[in-house]
């Protein structure tokens, strides 16, 4: 009995050793699936992709450890049903750890739901809606860029080339609607907006595309981007060739899903003529020799497989990334099995009551899933399309792409972008450093050749968008030919030109978009029109815009919309002079004003007595009598003014002052010979009528240009209507001013100095405007084109082409170099105030020391003298000083006499 229970327990151990072993080998064959649109240019590379890479993983001994990787491809025919009828399948019947794909985005939608209820690893090497996301599916993984990478890249393309306004054809799915909307929000980033959109769907005629095309084009749209899948991007494509849409001054922007089959577009004539000059922004590929041995294997693969009937595709960058994909889930199977795991299922869990009718409801649960999907997370390796590597999000890193240009039967290379760095000719790096900031000069491409064969960067928009031109309405009046002109050559073609003219037409040229525009005169050309009604005609939507010398006033602010100014135009008073000769009797009395002499003769006589009051103790010059006394001291003061003075300073005191008064005295007579040689021998031209306030005040008659803003201004300052003169022309003015018809004439700065360039009879009074202001282009409010063209008239300021059009229009002439002085200005106090005051501070000071100087020598002997103490009288304290300054000045002279 012993025997047997032994016996029993050996064979139970025996079996139970057997059991654990055959659970830790690792199994025999591992499926994955992978979901695939087999009737698209992408689905059919990534077919032959996964396919390799799955018989070069089998062929690897050092990976998965003899288990052999088996792949089930479906079909989901770009359908989200007939894509989650063959996930099920794949999930349910051939029980697989992970899916490669969807390869579309609406399809990776419903496929990532369902990967979140069952735990099935999903990594799509080809769906780029940014909506997709580890937040919303958990067990959804990308290996390849997002469209927010590539809408940033095209954002930053059309900030570029300073367009402004994009129009966007897209697919009527999930990819497009959602890749369209993170374009729209990085456009606004930069300043340029999606005015016109349209979903193209695959069901659409070649008719319906066509239809919103040339809607598109009619109304004025120049910048198209396509985000839609290689099959709807040709139809669109090949019907903007047929309408001439892809012609010089276009732009079709492509983005990753048409851009990557385009290298193998060669065999497709029709295809290739329309894609002639588009540009596309897609992943970078790196070369590598991992990426020559893979091509080298899909050329010898495809031959054997076409062979046999079998339908192959181009290698696409879509294919590069389904065969990396193949390869990070086989790394991540090994890392899970290394790890002892195994790949069981669990029961879906229903609420109560509820039925598994459905297969949707039959589905097993992977108790593996999470374990697998970190070792795909964490997988790290090089690949044929670079670096791979996930973020914790599931996302692949990194953001370099590639900027190509379609030209021939072939692609090229343009430049590369990358979202730290921007663009640049340089391909990325690893062993360059990425930089947080590129010059401007180094954001940069290599030629395009855009649509037309042309190399010159297209303007980007038609203005107007309504498909007809805009109407610009120009003043028509009696001369001032130089700023607005109008030629009617013999067969009966009007043209237009002028300064004003050449500034609005240089604007329009410098912006970064085409304007077709017509101008249409306003006024009959024989009397000046009112430019306020011209604004008006604006406001009213009847003219696009005006040009011409508009003067920009805040009435007419009110109505339209204003450009920068582009020259100034303050107002100015214009007056006939008359010349002026200084040969008069009181001439000498000219270069100094009033207050000058005045103060020129206080400062002599302030001198003298403080001479007199420092040397009177000392030098006897300066003693005797009273009157000698006096004499002495004016006679000594007044010589200074020709250094000839013969009376000897003795005290230290008097010695400064006097030098410091020579020096004064110098500078007073150098500035007056300047002046009074100036007057006797210059030619000088005086206005009749000194400034506007002079002008207002008087009675005399005022001349103003017919139409314009000036006659309100005038009759605000209260000047009488009646005294208002309405002229025609400069010539009118030139007559009015000589016939004394008018007084004065009152314009803007431009018109004046037209007139002044050739007619010297007529100054302006005063030294500058008495009103600033400046001429503008108007434009109905709220506009657009009148910020950009305001833009666009600092540009020109900036790059003195404004100023090279006011010279070739209002050069001057006959008085170009006469300076016209019409105010002269006397030599006044405060030229010389420092000087003055100067001098005066070391004359108190002087003062003060020798005051002190005397007090402390007298102290005791006034102390010694003293009378009793009372009050005297007002008159007695008078009389008194009288006396004692009298007796001072005596007995003073006469000691210095004495001694």
């Amino acid at each position: 009995m012993a025997w047997k229970l032994f016996v029993f327990f050996l064979l139970f151990h025996v079996f139970c050793v057997f059991v654990v072993v055959l659970a830790a080998s690792p199994p025999e064959n591992v499926t994955i699936g992978a979901l695939l649109a087999l009737r698209t240019r992408i689905g059919r590379a990534a077919r032959v992709a996964i396919q390799l890479a799955v018989k070069e993983i089998n062929e690897d001994q050092t990976l998965l450890n003899g288990t052999r990787l088996l792949v089930q491809i479906s079909d989901d025919n770009c359908n989200a049903v007939q894509g989650a009828a063959a996930a099920v399948e794949l999930m349910q019947r051939n029980r697989v750890v992970a899916i490669a794909g969807p390869q579309t985005s609406e399809v990776a939608h419903f496929v990532a739901h369902m990967g979140t209820v069952t735990k099935i690893p999903i990594v799509s090497f080809s769906a780029t809606d940014p909506t997709l996301s580890e937040s919303q599916y958990p067990f959804f993984i990308r290996n390849t860029h997002s469209d927010r990478i590539q809408m940033e890249a095209i954002a930053d393309f059309v900030k570029l080339f300073e367009w402004k306004e994009v129009v966007a054809l897209y697919s009527d799915d999930n990819f497009g609607t959602n890749g369209i909307m993170e374009l729209h929000d990085e456009l606004s980033k930069v300043g340029a907006t999606i005015p016109f959109r349209a979903a193209v769907s695959r069901s659409m005629s070649k008719d319906d595309i066509g239809e919103i095309l040339a809607k598109f084009g009619d109304a004025g749209g120049r910048i198209f981007v396509v985000h839609t899948d290689a099959s709807v991007g040709r139809a669109v494509l090949t019907e903007a060739y047929d309408l001439r849409m892809l012609t010089t001054g276009f732009v079709w922007i492509v983005t990753e899903t048409l851009s990557s089959v385009l290298d193998g577009v060669y065999s497709d004539d029709e295809f290739v003529a329309a894609a002639q000059g588009i540009v596309g922004t897609r992943s970078f590929i790196p070369g590598s020799p991992q990426l020559e041995r893979f091509k080298s294997s899909w050329r010898s693969f495809t031959i054997n497989r076409t062979r046999g009937g079998y339908r192959s595709s181009n290698v696409n960058l879509y294919g590069l990334y389904a065969y990396d994909t193949i390869w990070m889930i086989a790394y991540a199977i090994d890392g899970f099995l290394a790890a002892n795991g195994s790949f069981e299922y669990e029961a879906m869990k229903c609420p109560p009551g509820g039925e598994r009718r459905l297969d949707l409801a039959r589905l097993s649960v992977a108790k593996f899933g999470a374990r697998v999907l970190r070792e795909i997370v964490k997988t790290k390796f090089s690949g044929i399309s670079g670096k791979v590597e996930l973020s914790a999000g599931g996302e692949l890193q990194g953001s370099d792409l590639e900027v190509v240009n379609m030209y021939g039967r072939g692609l090229r290379t343009v430049g590369y972008w990358n979202k730290g760095t921007g663009f640049s000719v340089d391909a990325p790096s690893e062993d360059r450093p990425q930089m947080e900031s590129v010059s401007r000069l180094q954001k940069r491409l290599h030629h395009i050749v855009w649509p037309g064969d042309n190399l010159h960067v297209p303007r980007g928009l038609m203005i107007p968008k309504t498909g007809r031109e805009l109407i610009i309405g120009v003043p028509l009046k009696q001369g001032y030919k130089e700023f607005v002109d109008l030629t009617i050559d013999v067969s009966n073609v009007s043209t237009f030109h002028g300064f004003c003219i050449d500034v609005f037409k240089a604007a329009l040229s410098s912006l970064p978009y085409t304007v077709t525009y017509s101008f249409v005169g306003f006024g009959d050309g024989n009397s000046t029109p009112s430019y306020d009604e011209l604004v008006e005609k604006v406001a009213n939507k009847k003219f696009d815009a005006a040009v011409g010398d508009i003067t920009i006033t805040r009435k007419r602010a009110k109505l339209v919309d204003f450009t920068q100014p582009y020259t100034i135009s303050g107002l100015v008073l214009v007056v006939p002079v008359t010349e002026t000769h200084a040969h008069q009797a009181w001439a000498f009395l000219q270069p100094f004003s009033n207050s000058m002499w005045y103060t020129t003769a206080a400062f002599f006589f302030f001198t003298g007595t403080v001479v007199w009051i420092l040397e009177r103790d000392k030098n006897r010059d300066f003693g005797g009598r009273p009157r000698k006394q006096v004499v002495t001291t004016f006679w000594f003061i007044f010589s200074t003014l020709f250094f000839s003075q013969r009376e000897r300073i003795n005290s230290i005191l008097g010695r400064i002052v006097v030098i410091i008064w020579l020096f004064v005295v110098l500078i007073l007579i150098s500035s007056y010979t300047a002046s009074l040689t100036s007057i006797l021998t210059v030619r000088r031209l005086r206005p009749t009528i000194q400034g506007l306030s002079h002008l207002v005040g008087s009675d005399v008659r005022i001349g103003y240009q017919e139409g314009s803003f000036v006659k309100d201004y005038l009759l605000q300052l209260n000047v009488e209507s009646d005294r208002l003169v309405p002229l025609k022309s400069i010539a009118t003015y030139s007559s009015a001013l000589s016939s004394n018809e008018v007084g004065a004439v009152v314009d803007e700065l431009p018109y004046v100095q037209l007139l002044l360039s050739s007619d010297c009879r007529f100054a302006i009074s005063g030294e500058e405007e008495f009103s600033k202001s400046g001429w503008g282009f108007a434009f109905p409010k709220g506009s657009a084109l009148a910020a950009d063209v305001s833009t666009a008239v600092l540009t020109l300021a900036e790059t003195g082409e404004l100023q090279r059009i006011h010279e070739t229009w209002l050069h001057t002439t006959r008085c170009s170099g006469k300076v016209v002085e019409v105010k002269f200005d006397k030599l006044d106090l405060r030229a010389f105030s420092g000087l003055f005051g100067f001098f005066a501070v070391v004359v108190v000071v002087a003062t003060l020391i020798h005051a002190l100087r005397s007090y402390c020598q007298n102290y005791r002997t006034a102390l010694l003298a003293a009378a009793p103490f009372q009050w005297p009288s007002h008159f007695s304290r008078g009389s008194r000083f009288v006396r004692s300054f009298r007796s001072y000045v005596w007995q003073t002279g006469k000691n210095v006499s004495v001694a």
